[in-house]
């Protein structure tokens, strides 16, 4: 079984968070959930999948299928 699912953090964060991969979605979601929950949402971009710092878009949290990327 390989981990397909990857939340990738670009860039830099006040929070102590790093890209990590999983084995299924939902795994992979909760992390990217937590990560979104400590946010000011008023600061960043926030979508389905992905999160972008409004004033420097290199700052970014991406929920990725890494099946799709081959």
């Amino acid at each position: 079984m390989e981990k397909n699912w990857a939340v990738e953090v670009w860039g830099d964060w006040p929070l102590e968070v790093t890209t990590e991969t999983f084995y299924s979605k939902s795994l992979a979601q909760k992390y990217f959930l937590d990560i979104r929950r400590k946010l000011d949402s008023s600061k960043y971009i926030i979508t389905r999948d992905s999160i972008v710092d409004v004033n420097d878009s290199s700052n970014a949290v991406y929920l990725t299928n890494l099946d799709e990327l081959e």
